[in-house]
């Protein structure tokens, strides 16, 4: 067993794309040797802005010796009337070349004798089978984006400009990118050597931190932290918390040095959004706050330096970051003095997408959907107006200064700019959350009038996008559509609106006639879309396959309702009388199949056995109670209620229970009739005929 190192030296790799690259390379590589059955141990990947690093304490030098059968064409085919080699044995013969035809044999296979041989393969050297391996592996990594520099013909993330690949002390040879694998890594830019020898993997990390390169992304972010911390303490502030910048910056440097800055008090007149996003998105750096939530002028920025003794690095901060706020002030304070209805109607002339016209088209759709959801869920017409007024201006900010400059900004800029008109928290908070959820577990929209406005904008994106035949296929989705999806589930199921989904795609997809021409077939591809999403979305909280199926098979259409449901159901399944409930329940099903279209309306003077009197007598009973508690949204109690049902409903079907299938057609029909009532009932929450019991 013999060490393995392999670094791939580039210029800087976008942060974005560099963990994946290394997870990449080292999963390359576990494939391998696992298929080469080479021996490893602790294989690592790590990476910095200007290398990607694979190793392992463990490598196997050699293949062991094994002896593999080998099979050929069938007996029948490989020889020929007199007992002679056809071409299809020559064939076999010439392709494997160890293979003498006094070796071969007659073995059974499935489809009948086939000849065959044993074959005995030497073992390789494991330095050279990752020499012939490597290259291709760094040829099929996957970015976003490739580029090809100067006259080499490879395509990689970024230029390569060193290699490093050892086994036992020795170098692996191959060449890729124009570059020769060598034993000798580089240090820091500006701050560390050229170029220094490799001789182990403890050697190799502790040289790369002498010249002030720290390959693991975890050692940059602590690092990162505890100098964050540090500096907070003299200023007795907290860190506006960004996780996600964090990671970023760990990965924009080499060796990282966080500065201390400050930009003038001037500026914390501009609203925290826009202040927190110029100097998150400009400058990559933190802000700070006091203990009541308030901003401090001061920031925290990464540098890859391994310090600033002389102050430079703090001084270029602070004088850009200076620049970047003056230019924000300047978009805030121009924008509010613009306004609304004349920033809509800039909208005609921003396209939203080719195929389905202007965002001034699509603002009026929002109105019109909104309006219709109002009226749909009973609210006043003040509250109703609010949401109106809300859809009306919710993508008015599109064509402001501070959008163009912040994109990431839209829904935000336009909630503080009507805020700051003295526009209602109804309105302007609705427009501030509307591109909520941004993630499948993002934050939602806090205020009912949102979550409207976001439904419909994320519906007419839907509705507008399918039927321009722009619809996700595989990895693609260039218009977040799944995510547009997940996020009216999300807000449907969050909110508790009683807004059937059949409901809203035919009013959304009505709002789109004379403006596009609609699929035949559109609103069924959307219900499997969002019968997709919903699957997603209750398999994300833990449930089973056979349990969504369940749900799902009742009342797929009332969205909002699937959580509660399977969250019941679940409660159910421990419960003993679950499996009878379960099983006779689908006994039912089978029953009911092959008679189920011409049954009669149910009459209690056809039922004869005492049996049957007392099903339906503690139906009748159960029903009214069952359909109360669903009503309520009550599923616990429904199905609480459905297990009263279990003990008659098994005495019904017992050996000494009601013979259904009787010769006397109008008795066993009207019996069927009363068994579909029971499963109609029984199916309110769940088909749970098609799920087994648990615990």
């Amino acid at each position: 067993m013999a060490e393995f190192i392999l670094e791939i030296g580039t210029e800087e790799i976008p942060a974005r794309m560099l963990k994946k690259a290394a997870d990449d390379l080292k999963d390359a590589l576990e494939v391998f040797f696992r298929e080469n059955q080479l021996a490893t141990a602790n294989l690592e990947s790590s990476a910095a802005p200007r290398q990607l690093v694979v190793t392992s304490s463990a490598v196997a030098t050699q293949q062991a010796d094994r002896r593999e059968w080998v099979y050929g064409p069938p007996v029948r085919i490989a020889f020929d009337s007199a007992g002679k080699a056809t071409k299809a044995l020559e064939g076999f013969l010439r392709k494997n070349p160890g293979i003498q035809p006094e070796h071969l044999v007659q073995v059974d296979q499935p489809k009948g004798k086939v000849v065959a041989a044993e074959l005995a393969i030497a073992g390789r050297a494991t330095r050279d089978l990752l020499g012939e391996a490597i290259p291709g592996m760094l040829d099929k990594l996957h970015f976003a984006k490739n580029m090809r520099w100067g006259s080499c013909p490879t395509r990689f993330v970024r230029p390569i400009r060193n290699l490093v690949a050892m086994l036992d002390g020795n170098v692996i040879p191959f060449e890729f990118g124009g570059m020769a694998t060598t034993n000798t890594s580089f240090g820091h830019r500006v701050f560390g050597k050229s170029g220094f020898a490799i001789t182990s993997i403890a050697q190799f990390h502790s040289e790369k931190a002498k010249n002030n390169i720290l390959c693991q992304h975890d050692e940059r972010k602590s690092k990162i932290v505890a100098q964050i911390q540090s500096h907070l303490a003299t200023v007795g502030g907290h860190l506006v918390e960004d996780s996600q910048l964090l990671n970023e910056v760990a990965d924009l440097v080499e060796i990282p040095h966080v500065v201390f800055g400050s930009f003038d008090p001037k500026f914390l007149q501009i609203p925290r959004e826009v202040l927190v996003t110029s100097i998150r998105e400009h400058q990559k750096s933190f802000c700070v706050e006091n203990g009541q939530g308030s901003l401090l002028p001061h920031f925290l920025s990464v540098a890859s330096v391994p310090h600033d003794s002389k102050g430079l690095v703090q001084k270029g901060n602070e004088w850009v970051l200076n620049a970047r706020l003056w230019d924000a002030k300047f978009f805030w304070e121009a924008d509010l003095k613009k306004d609304f209805p004349l920033l809509r109607e800039k909208l005609k002339d921003l396209m939203f997408i080719q195929q389905v016209g202007s965002y001034f088209q699509k603002s009026e759709r929002l109105r019109q959907l909104v309006s219709w959801m109002t009226s749909t869920l009973g609210w006043d017409a003040s509250e109703g107006a609010f949401a109106e007024r809300a859809a009306t201006f919710a993508k008015a900010d599109l064509v402001s200064d501070l959008v163009f400059e912040f994109p990431e900004l839209q829904g935000i800029a336009g909630g503080l700019l009507l805020k700051a008109k003295g526009e209602p928290s109804q309105v302007w908070k609705a427009v501030y959350d509307h591109y909520l959820p941004q993630t499948m577990d993002g934050e939602l929209p806090e205020s009912d009038s949102g979550a409207l406005v976001a439904l419909a904008d994320k519906l007419d994106t839907l509705v507008g996008c399918f039927a321009a035949g722009l619809i996700p296929t595989g990895s693609k989705d260039p218009y977040a559509l799944r995510r547009a999806a997940q996020g009216i589930v999300q807000i449907l199921v969050d909110k508790g609106f009683a807004l059937p989904l059949d409901q809203l795609l035919n009013q959304t997809i009505a709002l789109f006639a004379g403006d596009l021409e609609v699929p035949k077939d559109l609103h069924a591809t959307l219900v499997a879309f969002f019968q997709d999403r919903q699957r997603y979305f209750l398999k994300l909280r833990g449930f089973d396959h056979e349990l969504i199926n369940g749900v799902l098979a009742t009342d797929p259409q009332r969205v909002d309702q699937i959580l509660l449901r399977a969250n019941a159901v679940s409660k159910q399944q421990v419960l003993p009388h679950f499996r009878d409930l379960a099983l006779n329940l689908k006994r039912i099903s089978n029953i009911l199949q092959d008679e189920k279209d011409r049954l009669p309306p149910f009459s209690e003077a056809l039922l004869r056995e005492p049996l049957e009197h007392e099903l339906w007598k503690q139906y009748q009973e159960q029903k009214p109670l069952i359909d109360a508690a669903v009503a309520s949204r009550d599923y616990n109690l429904a199905m609480e209620l459905m297990a009263r049902l279990a003990d008659p409903i098994y005495a019904y079907f017992d050996t000494d229970g009601v013979f259904i299938n009787t010769d006397e057609t109008p008795v066993r029909l009207n019996r069927k009739s009363m068994l579909n009532h029971v499963r109609e009932t029984l199916g309110l929450v769940a088909d749970i005929s098609c799920l087994a019991p648990k615990g």
